[in-house]
Parts: structure tokens; sequence; C-alpha cells
């Protein structure tokens, strides 16, 4: 009976111990931020402006720490967060990469495989032709597509986060025009320049970067640019198509919700300092925050977006 006795308490021990990662004294050790692209790029400077702040405000009991896992459009770093316990030890900074990726059958995971813990900045895009463009608004340039397609071309990164709203303008003024795989945004804009392309999707950055060089056509976004406040949205002008690049931050699916809460208040809390205010301002991103179930609604309706056009994307005309 004793025998029994023990081997039934190691059992549920065990068992205990391996469905459940909550624990009081949570964080206990350091936590791991996974930003899974190269140093230097906008998803590794927010990273790095949050965990500033966080260990100089003491946002946190213990070391947040930032590592770099670039590969594969984001898909290396996003593996090693799967590969990871579910105890808020290891987190990941991505934006809608995650998207594309998952839509269009690249990788194996989806969003529902992940925790959205929270997210901190929103960068809506515009669409952006050279300044010596005949066109100055949506109509313009779909009315010149459908008369000179074969003259028209897109400069993208094909099947990347900015291709999925690039073909939903395509669908929404039911025309379909080439794109040119170039990469990203500054690459983008230096194929525009150079006269290579006719088009493309640009960070709010760029419309002081580009100046005299770009015209922008549309925001892609909600609301206007402050910035540029005579540049009407896409939906003004009648087609309800918006872009913008979220930075969030994630958990492997399973993560505990209490563990989740402890992580979101020190990022909101460092998203909400001057300092990261004004990282984001000269990133030309806006702090956004949105957190909870509010944040996983948003997740899930952007996700089915993609997954909407994603057959389109895969079938684009390249050029």
């Amino acid at each position: 009976m004793k025998r029994l006795t023990i081997i039934l308490m190691t059992s549920l021990a065990l068992s205990s111990t391996s469905v459940s990662y909550a624990a009081d004294d949570y964080p206990s050790s350091p936590i791991k931020l996974i930003v899974p692209f190269g140093a230097g790029g906008g998803t590794d400077g927010l990273a790095r402006a949050i965990q500033r702040t966080i260990e100089q405000d003491d946002l946190l009991p213990v070391p947040f720490v930032v590592v770099n896992a670039d590969g594969a459009a984001g898909a290396v770093g996003t593996r090693q967060l799967l590969a990871s316990d579910p105890d808020g030890y290891t987190i990941l900074q991505i934006h809608q990469e995650m998207f594309a990726a998952s839509a269009i059958g690249r990788v194996d995971y989806t969003p529902a495989d992940f925790e959205p813990i929270i997210q901190v900045s929103e960068a809506c895009m515009f669409v952006a032709v050279s300044e010596d463009s005949p066109y100055t608004n949506l109509d313009e340039m779909f009315s010149g597509i459908n008369e000179a397609p074969d003259s028209f071309r897109q400069a993208d990164d094909i099947g990347g986060a900015t291709h999925f709203p690039s073909v939903q303008l395509m669908k929404a003024a039911d025309v379909q025009w080439p794109v040119v795989p170039v990469g990203a945004t500054s690459a983008r804009f230096s194929s525009l320049q150079g006269g290579f392309t006719n088009m493309a999707l640009l960070s709010p950055l760029w419309l002081e970067r580009a100046a005299g060089k770009v015209r922008p056509l549309a925001v892609l976004g909600d609301e206007r640019y402050d910035s540029a406040p005579d540049v009407p949205t896409a939906a003004e002008q009648g087609y309800d198509v918006t872009a913008c690049l979220n930075r969030r931050y994630w958990a492997p699916s399973g993560t505990p919700q209490e563990n989740i809460d402890v992580l979101a208040d020190a990022i909101e809390a460092a998203a909400n300092t001057d300092e990261v205010k004004e990282y984001l301002a000269e990133s030309g991103e806006t702090l956004k925050i949105v957190r909870g179930e509010e944040l996983r609604t948003l997740v899930d309706e952007e996700y089915a977006t993609f997954v909407e056009v994603a057959d389109i994307v895969k079938g684009t005309p390249t050029n």
C-alpha cells in the first residue's frame, strides 16, 4: 500500500509539472526575446529600445535579452520559438511576415500556434509612384494599367508581407499587374527611382526620405498621415485596403496567461516611455497598444485576409 501511494504521488507530481508552467515567482530567470531578422532593421531596433527601457527602469526582475536569429524571412527565429517551452522565458517579436509565410504554405505553422502577448506599434504603408509619374490618384493609376498593362510593373517582395495588400488592391480594382521581385523597402525605392518599376508600397518613413522623388497616391491605413494631410486613404478613394506593419510580441501556445500578463505589462510600460516613443517617431511608426482578447481577434481577422488572397499571391505574374 505504501509503495502504491508513493507511485501515485510521484506520478501526480510529474504530471503537474509537465502540463503547467505557471509559477508564483515568474520570472525567476532571464527572458530571451528572439528577433527573427538581422541586426539594424526595424524589428531589431524596436526590440532593443524596449530591452534598454525594461532594464534601465527595472520593469522586470530578471535580464531581458535580445537574440537575433535571421533566416528564411523570419521563419528560422519563429521556429526557435515553437521549439521552446511554453513558459514565458522565450518570446518573439515579428510583424505580419508571420502571416505571409503561413498563408502561402511556406511554413507549417499558423498564428494559432502562438499566444499573442502585445502589439506595440503600427506603420501603415502608402502607394508610391515616381515624382514624374502621370498618376495623381488610384483611379488614374488603375485606368492607366488597363489601357497599357504591359508597361506597368510594381516593385515588391514576392510572397512577403506587402505583397498581400498589393494583391488586395488588384482585387479591389479588378485589374492585375506584374510584380518585380526586388526585396525590402529600400530596394523597392531604388527600383522606383531608377525607372525600373512604376509603383511600390513604402513605409511612412519614406515620405521624408524620398521627398521630391516619389509621389504618394494613397495611405493604406484608416487615417491620413499627420505629416501628409493632403494624401487621402485608399478607402477614401473607393478601395477598402489597408496595409499596416504591426510589431507584436508572441509566446508559444499554451504559455500561462499570468505569465503573458507579466510580459505584456512590462512591455507596455516600456513602450509608453519617452525613449521608446521617440524611437517610434524617428522610425515612422506610431505607438499602438493592443493586447488580450482584442489582439487575438485582430490577429485572426488579419490572417483571414491573407489566406483569402493567398492563391492569387502565389499566381502573381513576375516580370
